[in-house]
């Protein structure tokens, strides 16, 4: 009988010791577990920054993962320094697109006139001016719906800015990691790491102006009724506007539509510009002659500007129309593009071009200098690219 017990305690001896030895080979083998990868061992020290054992009550193990620590810390400040920058840009360019409307009021009110003569007659530039300055009030017309247009155009511009810089942070870091030069997988990049810089700022430039072609449709409708002459001052205007129609007074059929159309291609051709005017002429000639970079940045607005209100101007055209004239159109853009097509032939759709490029290119100008220089005071960080 002594002998049984003896067996059947040497048993379950090696039971245990069986049991303890393929624990410690699990232990050893598991990767995240693994000696090698809980400590790191320098000189007998053991580095805490590297990993740290944790074993609470109940004697189980538990491992702090400091790679998935550092990946969640770092993708919640670059999500809070996209926010923080989005609100900077987002009050730069409200105050800059404030100086701007205020500087090239009159240029705006001729192109509204301009583009908004019905048949095959055109006007020229001083009797556009001339026609507006015979209404009552003289001279003072030109500046027909500045506060509307300045007022109006703070948010608008403001939270345009605002979405792109943040889209811009967001999207940008995003493409590289999925098709550019950053791949996690280890394979060849999809395109190139410029290719997806532009890729990101038009996708940015797009979402940026459908958020904020909702809140500038109704000051563009109360600021183009006085440029037109509907209206003698900006209460009257909103006052019998809302007794016509209320709310559909203000969103126009056709005229969210025809904003976006306009706005989303304009947008994406000016940023376009201005980003690679920015960075290959810019800030390049700044780090030499850092005074002058007031005068790049009006220039790179300027140029930029140019090139985006060219190639848009016929969606502006179609744009007065029906923001002016939804009713004869039934809010129809391409109702509307036939009978401006009809009445004066392709030429129709470059009506009110040369008062506009007199416009757009200055205001800008003035925009870009006064946005740049509001980032600076606001202490905005450039994107770093590669």
């Amino acid at each position: 009988m002594p002998k049984v017990f003896a067996m059947f305690n040497l048993v379950k001896l090696s039971r245990i010791r069986a049991a303890l030895l393929l624990s410690l080979l699990l232990l050893s083998s598991h990767p995240a577990l693994s000696s090698a990868r809980l400590f790191s061992i320098n000189h007998d020290i053991v580095s805490p920054s590297k990993a740290v054992l944790n074993i609470p009550r109940g004697g189980r193990t538990r491992v702090s993962s400091p790679s998935a620590s550092t990946t969640t810390t770092s993708t919640t400040k670059k999500s809070s320094t996209a926010v923080t920058e989005g609100l900077k840009n987002t009050l730069a360019s409200g105050l800059a697109a404030a100086c701007s409307k205020t500087i090239l009021a009159p240029f705006d009110t001729i192109k509204t006139v301009q583009q908004n003569v019905v048949g095959d007659k055109s006007l020229g530039l001083i009797e556009a001016g001339k026609i507006i300055s015979s209404r009552p009030g003289g001279i003072f017309n030109m500046y027909a719906g500045l506060g509307v247009a300045a007022l109006g155009s703070m948010p608008s511009v403001g939270l345009y800015f605002g979405v792109y810089s943040y889209c811009k942070r967001m999207i940008g870091p995003r493409l590289q990691g999925c098709f550019g030069s950053d791949r996690g997988d280890g394979k060849e990049a999809f395109c190139s790491d410029g290719v997806l810089k532009n890729v990101s700022i038009m996708c940015s430039a797009a979402i940026g102006n459908t958020v904020a072609s909702f809140s500038r449709v109704p000051y563009e409708v109360v600021k183009q009724s006085l440029q037109t002459g509907q209206y003698s001052s900006t209460s009257q205007a909103m006052s019998s506007m809302w007794k016509q129609g209320g709310m559909r007074s203000f969103f126009p059929l056709g005229g969210v539509s025809i904003q976006m159309v306009r706005d989303i291609p304009y947008a994406i051709f000016t940023l376009l510009s201005y980003e690679f005017i920015k960075e290959n002429w810019v800030l390049k000639r700044s780090v030499d002659d850092p005074n002058n970079r007031w005068l790049r940045d009006m220039v790179a607005g300027a140029t930029s500007g140019g090139i985006g209100s060219y190639l848009t101007n016929p969606m502006d055209v179609i744009k007065t129309r029906l923001q002016t004239s939804s009713a004869m159109y039934g809010g129809s853009i391409t109702t509307c593009a036939a009978a401006v097509l009809e009445e004066g032939g392709p030429a129709a759709f470059m009506r009110g071009s040369v008062p506009r490029l007199m416009h757009k290119i200055p205001a800008n100008g003035c925009f870009f200098l006064f946005y740049e220089f509001f980032r600076r005071v606001l202490r905005c960080e450039e994107i770093q690219t590669s």
